[in-house]
């Protein structure tokens, strides 16, 4: 007599397969969904961020902005090879957990194609803005999350709820790659929303935010220099204060994640294992005949782990295509129309949250139906089934 397969039990008791692997498809689906939602935040705080990897930052914490000194420091160092005097201000959007600012750069003319090329944003609708007008380019993914085109008008004058003093009208659509934000003149923005009467001409005229470009190779001479300038007087911003901050944040939310998670898993694991085991005393007959019949217990017990391993497996696969689908009618109504970053499961990310799943459930359930097995008498069974 063989025992009997595997697929042929399957077949002869979808019953019982079928709660255990739809339990699992769920769970899959519940767990990525949490996984899935952070990383399109994480990744859309990266965009933003994204802009540290091209340029850092010296800013003045004084009314009276950059003093000489400062500005000669600084565009003299060998390890700047360009700077801009910049304007920065917020436009909102909408997020997935709320609203969300998204910068707008103020430059000159002559160095706003210089800044915008290194940031990647290639004009593709429209054109620039104009020198003393109130006119500004915007990336699409902006564009699409407020429901905008080229000739709409952007600012709390325009839309009681923007961040973004004024009224602005939208002349551009920018490309980007990594980047999210805008451009528009800064001649305009400070004459009409930074002027200080209190403060002479010769002062307030002064820059208090200059944008530097790293020479080639010195991104770290400069992070050196930044980092010795009197903080008193200044503040500097560069990519790896970016990145340490972000990975802080990051860090904090996926612990907690991951807290959360395991906690589910363990939960699943147990209701699970309690599920097989009773599905091992319905099969008792079975095992107890197959023992008596010469088969091993170490034959049943590899039996009983390939069925947990194809069952838990079968389930994961259900739910990872589940979760698949999902998404993609949610990024298709949602998050592109919105501009922010697709959910997808694909990633390294939602798939090593999920991983745990599978594995922890087969040990588990693996382990308990193990212990029944070991325990199992098919002497008594035969006589009981008798």
């Amino acid at each position: 007599m063989k025992a009997l397969s595997i697929v042929t039990y399957y077949l002869n008791n979808k019953r019982k397969v079928a709660p255990v692997t739809g339990i699992i498809a769920l769970a899959v689906l519940a767990i990525s969904v949490t996984g899935a939602l952070t990383g399109s935040l994480f990744e859309d705080e990266r965009r933003e961020l994204a802009y540290y990897d091209q340029f850092a930052v010296v800013f003045s914490i004084k009314r009276s902005g950059l003093s000489d000194d400062i500005l000669r420091q600084v565009k003299d160092h060998p390890a700047v090879a360009e700077t801009y005097e910049v304007v920065r201000s917020t436009t909102r959007t909408q997020g997935i957990f709320g609203s969300e600012g998204r910068p707008i750069y103020y430059l000159s003319e002559t160095d706003r194609q210089a800044f915008a090329d290194r940031l990647g944003w290639r004009l593709t609708e429209g054109r620039w803005p104009r020198t003393g007008t109130n006119e500004l380019a915007l990336t699409k993914n902006i564009l699409r999350n407020r429901g905008l085109e080229v000739g709409g008008r952007v600012g709390e004058e325009a839309d009681e709820r923007d961040w973004l003093r004024g009224e602005w009208l939208i002349v551009g659509a920018l490309a980007s790659d990594a980047v999210t934000g805008g451009v528009g003149d800064r001649s305009y923005f400070r004459e009409r929303y930074l002027t200080d009467p209190d403060l002479p001409p010769e002062v307030a005229n002064r820059p208090h935010v200059l944008t530097i470009r790293p020479a080639e190779g010195k991104d770290l001479e400069l992070e050196a220099f930044l980092d010795n300038l009197p903080r008193g007087e200044v503040g500097a911003f560069h990519r790896t204060e970016a990145r340490q901050e972000l990975d802080e944040e990051l860090a904090n939310i996926n612990m907690i994640l991951w807290i959360l998670n395991g906690i589910s898993i363990v939960v699943l694991s147990l209701a699970l294992g309690l599920l097989n085991v009773i599905f091992f005393m319905q099969r008792a007959n079975e095992f107890g005949l197959l023992a008596a019949l010469g088969y091993t217990k170490g034959f049943l017990a590899v039996r009983t782990f390939l069925e947990a391993v194809v069952t838990v497996a079968v389930g994961w696969a259900l739910g990872i295509l589940l979760s698949q689908g999902i998404y993609t009618v949610l990024n298709a109504t949602l998050f592109d129309p919105k501009g922010l970053a697709p959910l997808t499961i694909m990633t390294p990310r939602v798939l090593l949250f999920t991983t745990p799943i599978p594995v922890t459930v087969t040990v588990f359930s693996v382990a308990v139906v193990l212990w029944q097995l070991w325990r199992m008498d098919p002497v008594a069974i035969i006589e009981r089934r008798d």
